[in-house]
């Protein structure tokens, strides 16, 4: 059984070190960029936001997959203000 001082006994930090580099080589797919050639659109904010006069930090910014865009809006929205899209 290795004691307290063996200098074979392997560090948490050795193991944290070898997680997050084979994390770093082999990224979940997730993580991986797009392969899209199209670029991601800034929509912009939806009217009722802007009627309550939100500012940008108290927005959310939801993706439309029709527009290929974000827009910002108020939590619980779900339309694009481009589109009209409730799908994400």
């Amino acid at each position: 059984m290795p004691n307290q001082d063996d200098p074979e006994r392997n560090h948490p930090a050795d193991e944290f070190d070898t997680f997050w580099s084979s994390l770093w080589n082999n990224p979940p797919q997730s993580f991986t960029p797009s392969a899209s050639s199209v670029p991601i659109r800034e929509l912009g904010t939806t009217p009722l936001a802007r009627q309550l006069g939100l500012a940008d930090e108290q927005t959310n910014g939801h993706w439309c997959s029709c527009c290929r865009g974000i827009w910002y809006g108020c939590t619980l929205e779900v339309q694009c203000p481009v589109c009209g899209n409730r799908k994400g």
